[in-house]
């Protein structure tokens, strides 16, 4: 049987709670909380906060990971590339309004933070190359009958349309319900593809 060292499972324990701690005032929409108000939370000192993570940056940087691993499956768009057009264009937008709503308070600290903090500018980069793949993937047979350049065009538009912060800009200074936004988006998806692709199979 594997021993856990008393003072490791604390450690972890603690640091687990500082970083629920960070999570929860995030969702109440305190943005950037300060060390005191994340170590009250937690029911830890200060002190102890930068025993468990190196700054402030290392604990924001923790905390976002381990809220977009815990929404993981919510970054897939199901069944990606099959049925028809129309089912396709409702599963993206589903996908992403889901993973958005689910998300959001978070999304935006990691956006705020990623201004100055290459590691988290790295993440974003990489979600939005894959929201770049999986939109290829999920269109494959309209893509497949433009030039690349149009092509090109179509995705990029796409995944402006159905972006994050597409998403909170409709959301918070629009004011739309999110189901405002899926029927915007529905409509907004499907006109730019048949804009781009009217001849389509």
């Amino acid at each position: 049987m594997v021993r856990v060292d008393g003072r490791t499972a604390r450690r972890e324990r603690n640091r687990a709670a500082v970083i629920d701690a960070l999570l929860g005032l995030i969702d109440e929409s305190h943005v950037a909380p300060s060390t005191d108000e994340i170590a009250e939370r937690a029911g830890v000192s200060v002190s102890s906060l930068f025993r468990y993570f190196e700054s402030l940056d290392d604990l924001q940087e923790q905390t976002i990971e381990r809220h977009f691993e815990r929404f993981a499956p919510l970054f897939e768009i199901p069944t990606i590339g099959a049925g028809p057009l129309a089912d396709r264009i409702d599963r993206l937008v589903d996908a992403r309004t889901t993973l958005y709503r689910s998300i959001a308070p978070v999304a935006r600290l990691a956006r705020s933070r990623a201004l100055d903090n290459p590691r988290l500018a790295g993440t974003l980069v990489e979600v939005r190359a894959r929201f770049t793949r999986q939109l290829r993937d999920h269109f494959a047979p309209e893509l497949a009958a433009l030039p690349r350049a149009s092509g090109n065009d179509l995705v990029a538009l796409v995944d402006t349309l159905t972006s994050f912060e597409s998403w909170d800009l409709v959301r918070t200074t629009h004011g739309y319900s999110e189901r405002l936004v899926r029927r915007a988006w529905h409509a907004g998806v499907s006109g730019l593809i048949d804009s781009f692709a009217p001849n389509r199979p």
